[in-house]
């Protein structure tokens, strides 16, 4: 009878030499020890792959891309070979504290309404927590502005990710990750736990500092999209509305009134989907409103 871990953890490496043995080292460091621990090595031109392979640990299993493909292509290959219950994605750059698989694991087995678990998280040589909402409709109506979870954090079922597909659309070249949070969302609640598990690493090689506009403009379009939760299909200028107003960054073209008008339409359509829960989706959107006409007084 084949064995299968308990949780299989990806992670992507492009050109990471300087920083991935930390990174291996913090999975390795984990207090659950029933993992596997997937590299995918993402066509790296450094020493990533002679550190990757340098290991002689049997959880440890290895994936050499012979070229470059890109961060999501390299998450989905990983995912599509885990054996483990649970799988979370890490990044190769950051480090996992010792109990973060064993309390999110403990945690899936205890709540098994839930499908997937994320947790707070710091920055590296930052104290500053960052905690997060563990409300489920609060947590979607959130991912209406942004990735709100660190996706990094996050611990989910395996056979939720088979059952719906569940892969990174890699046509979103910097922001899959958004997208996939979102569906997943969509399909399964989930929360967070607020202990600190995952710390993150702040550098220059980051796509966020290297590919942040390009980064944007794919957060626009999946933002866009969840108007689908809506059933509406917005004109130009209601995209244009939405996407200065969610941001909270006054536009001359958007007054007041035309703000009221366009959160009055998507509470309408909201209680005809019930997608979102009405009274938070209504706070939100009253909190959003807000910062733009505070914007737009001081312009």
């Amino acid at each position: 009878m084949k064995y299968n871990p308990l949780v299989s953890v990806i992670m992507p490496v492009y050109n990471y030499g300087h920083l991935i043995k930390e990174s291996i080292d913090s999975v390795l460091a984990q207090t659950l020890p029933d993992f596997e621990l997937i590299v995918v090595n993402d066509g790296s031109t450094d020493n990533s792959r002679k550190i990757a392979h340098s290991y002689l640990d049997k959880r440890i299993k290895i994936i050499n891309f012979p070229e470059n493909r890109g961060c999501y292509p390299a998450m989905n290959a990983g995912m599509r070979v885990a054996k483990g219950e649970y799988l979370c994605v890490v990044g190769s750059d950051d480090i996992n504290l010792p109990k973060r698989l064993e309390k999110q694991y403990l945690f899936l087995e205890e709540n098994k309404e839930l499908g997937m678990i994320g947790s707070a998280f710091q920055m590296l040589n930052d104290p500053l927590p960052y905690y997060k909402e563990t409300d489920y409709e609060t947590i979607k109506v959130l991912f209406l502005r942004n990735c709100y979870s660190s996706h990094a954090t996050c611990m989910v079922r395996t056979a939720l990710v088979q059952k719906y597909d569940l892969y990174y659309n890699e046509s979103y070249t910097y922001s899959s990750d958004y997208d996939w949070q979102v569906r997943a969302l969509s399909l399964f609640p989930a929360s967070n736990i607020n202990e600190i598990f995952y710390q993150i690493r702040m550098h220059e090689q980051q796509i966020t500092k290297r590919k942040g506009k390009e980064q944007f403009f794919f957060m626009v379009q999946i933002r866009m999209k969840q108007l689908s939760f809506f059933r509406i299909k917005p004109t130009e200028s209601e995209k244009a509305l939405h996407n200065s107003f969610i941001n909270g960054m006054a536009d001359c073209h958007f007054d007041e009134k035309l703000i009221n008008q366009w959160i009055d339409k998507l509470l309408e359509a909201n209680r005809v989907t019930r997608y979102y829960s009405q009274q938070k989706l209504q706070n939100f959107l009253q909190a959003h409103c807000n910062q733009y006409v505070f914007q737009m007084k001081q312009t």
